[in-house]
């Protein structure tokens, strides 16, 4: 389901609308919480309405989107043990599969059995902990709340700070990320690559063909750090210990396996980052604002209240 703002309804009305249909997206996904790919989805839609809300942050009052930021980051960290155990799983699949011209059969082997054995019990820890349960009560709560992504203000005024925002802090985190080559720099770079490329979704009926095309790049670049963030998992020093324990020449090849896949990784999205961020924030959101007047002025033959 596709979040995108609509030519003849307004913005105040359309975020609100927006933010209901992808909460019903998430409680619908939440039915099928003994799968711990239907917990990745739910994590996914919670990152949408974090990406939304942070869109119109400065056209709510400040208390309101303290509120429904945190109650939307406490859902999405009842999630995330479980997440990370199906990521980690997939991660290593992957990079055996990327690698798999120079690898001999069943390579990895007693470690996919290990992280197989993760995803395993914490499936069953969501059932043991209600977890499902909890997460659709904070999320139905803020569905039902009428002051949830509630905005003072309405059209361009609502969501151009934010989009200015969100290309400000990825190219600043872009150019630490590059310069300081850090794990912990990357992954706040495609938290907020993240943002954009939501929020880039949302705009893209303004302009299809110019926003498809900085909607891919952002993709592309997202899913660049997101694999780089995966192996980050997949070698922090606890599960690193117990690589070591369960299979020390598998934990030894894993890790020279992620440090060059890392390497490739970060190469790429350092390279498309270069090209991605070479405008001025300023003349970023001034472009998408330009484009956004003439999309709203030409959808009808009367005004449209913003």
């Amino acid at each position: 389901m596709a979040m995108k703002f609509k030519r003849k309804e307004s913005v105040r009305r359309g975020v609100k609308h927006l933010a209901c249909k992808r909460l019903g997206k998430a409680l619908e996904h939440l039915r099928h919480c003994q799968e711990l790919e239907a917990v990745h989805e739910v994590r996914k839609d919670i990152k949408q309405l974090r990406a939304l809300l942070r869109l119109v942050r400065e056209a709510m009052p400040y208390s309101q989107y303290r509120f429904c930021s945190r109650r939307l980051r406490k859902a999405g960290a009842e999630l995330g043990v479980a997440r990370d155990a199906h990521v980690k799983l997939n991660a290593l699949r992957n990079l055996v599969s990327h690698y798999r011209s120079e690898l001999p059969p069943a390579s990895l082997a007693d470690l996919k059995r290990l992280l197989a054995a993760d995803c395993r019990d914490q499936q069953s820890r969501l059932s043991v902990a209600h977890t499902p349960g909890k997460v659709r009560k904070i999320l139905a709560d803020l569905c039902d709340d009428r002051r949830s992504f509630r905005i003072k203000c309405s059209g361009w005024a609502a969501i151009g700070p934010g989009i200015k925002r969100s290309y400000r802090c990825g190219r600043r985190a872009f150019k630490q990320a590059r310069n300081t080559e850090r794990a912990e720099d990357f992954h706040e770079w495609r938290k907020r690559v993240k943002d954009l490329f939501y929020q880039i979704g949302l705009l893209k009926p303004i302009w299809p063909e110019q926003l498809a095309a900085a909607e891919a790049e952002l993709k592309h670049l997202g899913d660049y750090l997101g694999d780089d963030h995966d192996l980050v998992l997949l070698t922090e020093p606890g599960m690193a210990k117990r690589f070591r324990r369960r299979a020390r020449a598998e934990a030894s090849e894993l890790a020279q396996l992620v440090a060059r896949r890392q390497r490739e990784l970060r190469d790429k999205a350092i390279a498309l980052g270069s090209r991605f961020y070479r405008e001025k924030p300023s003349l970023f959101c001034k472009r998408l604002s330009q484009y956004w007047a003439h999309w709203r002025d030409k959808s009808s033959r009367k005004p449209i209240t913003a």
